[in-house]
C-alpha cells in the first residue's frame, strides 16, 4: 500500500481494539478492529442531497476504481489512487442493487429495481450499452473472468446470460425458485451459482448452462454467494445464522461455520482459506474456513453491511452499508486489518 493512499482521508485515524462480552461459539474471542476515519462526502456534486443507503460495491480488476450504488439511483466511482470522487453515473430510475466491473476491460455494469441492466465505460463515465429488458427487479450481476459473458438474476425464475460483445441475450436459465438475491461466477469461469428463497441454490456449468447441482443450503432465504479463489468451494449465507461451504465438484456440504447473531448479506473470499462476511449485526467477520473459526471482526459501520468487494492485488476490502458509508480496509497477512478510509457521509440508518 502506497504512503499516498494511507494518507488519504486528511483526518487522523483512530484505531482501537475493543473487548466484547463472551458469547457461546468458536468466534467469541475474535479480535475486533474499530476506527473513526475522515469521511469523503458522496454529495460533493450537490450538498443538498441526502447520502444514499449503499447496497452494491465493486473494485476494478486493476485496483484503480471503486464503484458504489444505492437507493438514490446513482452509481458513484472513486479513484482509489487519490480518493477523489471521479464521477456519478446517471441512468437508473430506481434503487441500484448490484454493480460489477468487467475483469477484462474498462466496462462497468449496474442493475436494480428499475429492471434495467446498464453497461458503462468506466474511463469516460459514459453509457456504453443498455441490455435487453429483464422484465424483473435485478439483484445480482456478474461478469465471467474473460468478460465474454454477463449473468443477471433477480425477482423471477429466469437467470439471463448476455454476450457482452453483441449485447444480445444468449439464453435464459431457470433458477430453483423465484426471488433470487445472490449470484456468483467462479474465478475459473466454469460455474454459475444463484440462490434465493427457501435456501435453495442452483449451480450450472458455463458456458453451456447445464445444471450441475441443486443445493438445499438452508430453509431460509439465501442472500450471498461466493466462490473460493480456486473455484472449488462455494460459500452460501443468508437469513439463517450459519454460513455453509459446499464442494463445487460434488455438490456436497464441506463444512458449516459457527452460528452468529445476524443475517449474512454479503460474502467474498479474501485470500486462500479466508472468507469475509458482512451482515445485519453491522460487522464484517473474517473467517478461517479451514479451521472453521472466526479470526477477526471489522467494526465501524452503524448499519447492516450490505455488500463486499475484495481486490487480491492490493489486499483491499470494500464494504458498503445501510449507514450510507463505504469503507476501504487494507487486509494484511499475518497482521491486523487496517481501515484505510471510508467514503460517503453517515446520515442515519434505514
Amino acid at each position: 500500500m502506497s504512503k499516498r493512499l494511507l494518507r488519504l482521508g486528511l483526518g487522523q485515524a483512530l484505531v482501537a481494539t475493543l473487548a466484547l462480552a463472551a458469547r457461546a461459539g468458536a468466534w467469541a474471542q475474535a479480535p475486533v478492529d474499530s476506527s473513526a476515519m475522515h469521511v469523503l462526502d458522496v454529495r460533493a456534486h450537490d450538498r443538498r442531497r441526502q447520502a444514499p443507503v449503499i447496497t452494491a460495491v465493486a473494485i476494478s480488476a486493476d485496483g484503480r476504481w471503486l464503484a458504489a450504488g444505492g437507493d438514490d439511483h446513482l452509481v458513484r466511482i472513486w479513484n482509489l489512487a487519490d480518493g477523489n470522487l471521479a464521477g456519478e453515473l446517471k441512468g437508473h430510475a430506481d434503487w441500484v442493487r448490484s454493480v460489477a466491473f468487467d475483469p477484462a476491460s474498462d466496462r462497468l455494469a449496474s442493475a436494480g429495481d428499475d429492471h434495467e441492466l446498464l453497461v458503462w465505460d468506466a474511463k469516460t463515465m459514459q453509457p456504453a450499452a443498455k441490455l435487453p429488458d429483464a422484465a424483473q427487479v435485478i439483484y445480482g450481476i456478474a461478469f465471467s473472468p474473460d468478460g465474454a459473458l454477463l449473468a443477471a438474476a433477480g425477482f423471477g425464475e429466469n437467470v439471463r446470460l448476455f454476450d457482452t460483445q453483441s449485447g444480445q441475450a444468449l439464453k435464459d436459465l431457470k433458477a430453483a425458485g423465484p426471488e433470487n438475491r445472490a449470484l456468483a461466477i467462479s474465478p475459473d469461469g466454469r460455474s454459475l451459482a444463484v440462490g434465493g428463497r427457501q435456501g435453495r441454490v442452483r449451480v450450472w456449468s458455463l458456458p453451456n448452462g447445464e445444471i450441475l447441482h441443486d443445493i438445499k443450503s438452508d430453509s431460509l432465504r439465501i442472500r450471498a454467494l461466493a466462490f473460493s479463489p480456486d473455484s472449488r468451494t462455494l460459500a452460501a449465507g443468508g437469513d439463517a445464522r450459519q454460513i455453509r461451504l459446499w464442494d463445487v465438484a460434488s455438490g456436497r456440504e464441506a463444512s458449516v461455520l459457527p452460528n452468529h447473531p445476524g443475517k449474512t448479506l454479503a460474502l467474498v473470499f479474501c485470500g486462500d482459506g479466508k472468507l469475509a462476511a458482512g451482515g445485519s449485526d453491522n460487522l464484517i467477520r473474517i473467517w478461517d474456513v479451514v479451521a472453521g473459526a472466526e479470526e477477526q471482526r471489522l467494526a465501524g459501520h452503524a448499519g447492516s453491511v450490505s455488500s463486499l468487494a475484495y481486490h487480491a492485488g492490493s489486499g483491499l476490502l470494500a464494504s458498503g452499508s445501510f449507514d450510507t458509508t463505504v469503507r476501504i480496509w487494507e487486509l494484511k497477512r499475518g497482521g491486523r486489518t487496517k481501515p484505510v478510509r471510508q467514503a460517503a457521509k453517515p446520515q442515519g440508518v434505514k
